[in-house]
């Protein structure tokens, strides 16, 4: 079982989170169409991604920046903006 080491709320299994997508930038895109598509599928470039990911028993929401090639987590924010 993948294990998620989050800073707020401790180590926990990776099956109690939702990815809720990356479309932080996204909509700042100028095409509509673009973003539409970006939204909704995303592409496979390994990159840093800033996603918002949910912990379904704290019911916390969570900006994870995450680096996607290696799958390593960058940073997190708090949904109120805290970060650590």
């Amino acid at each position: 079982m993948k294990i998620f080491d989050c800073p707020i709320i401790g180590r926990r299994p990776i099956g109690e989170f939702i990815n809720a997508g990356g479309g932080i930038g996204v909509l700042a895109e100028d095409d509509p169409a673009k973003a539409r598509r970006a939204m909704l599928f995303g592409d496979g470039t390994a990159r840093t991604k800033r996603e918002w990911w949910y912990h379904r028993p704290s019911q916390l929401w969570f900006v994870i920046e995450r680096e996607t090639a290696s799958d390593t987590v960058l940073g997190v924010t708090l949904a109120s903006g805290e970060t650590r």
